[in-house]
């Protein structure tokens, strides 16, 4: 699968909009079911790639409405390990508030600085929508990749 844009489902409460500084995507694959605390640990070595840049980005959208971002470098998926979705930010105004969901599991990693080398992990993670062309997934497998994403 060649994903080509990710998004996020606005929540109904906080700000409807937040603007972040250098603001990095980054995508790549985990063997582990679960995070650790320690990023790089995380990935399948090799796999890790940024997948968007921008100098400000800005996330807005109504309640409920998706906020999409198309990147600028598709990630090739190859539908068998797990995907990590990284961002990075340094700085910014408000917060764009999403849906969060109770994944079960440690799939979540979270830290106050791009420059520490570990944070939190949680069971709980944003909404995620992914976009981009199948190639030799069965639709079965693209739902399960759209809601279990992070595992």
């Amino acid at each position: 699968m060649s994903i080509e844009s990710v998004a996020w489902q606005r929540g109904t409460g906080g700000s409807a909009s937040g603007t972040y500084n250098s603001f990095k995507l980054y995508m790549g694959l985990c063997a582990s079911g679960e995070l650790g605390a320690t990023f790089d640990d995380n990935y399948i070595p090799g796999s890790r790639v940024l997948v968007y840049e921008t100098d400000s980005q800005t996330m807005a959208a109504d309640a409920d409405a998706w906020m999409t971002i198309p990147l600028d470098t598709p990630f090739e998926y190859n539908g068998t390990d797990n995907l990590i979705l990284e961002l990075q930010w340094t700085g910014g105004v408000n917060m764009f508030y999403t849906y969060w969901w109770n994944t079960g599991a440690n799939r979540s990693v979270i830290a106050d600085s791009p420059s520490y080398a570990s944070g939190e992990v949680s069971v709980s993670m944003s909404e995620l929508q992914f976009g981009g062309t199948l190639l030799g997934l069965d639709a079965r497998s693209f739902g399960w990749i759209k809601v279990h994403a992070g595992e």
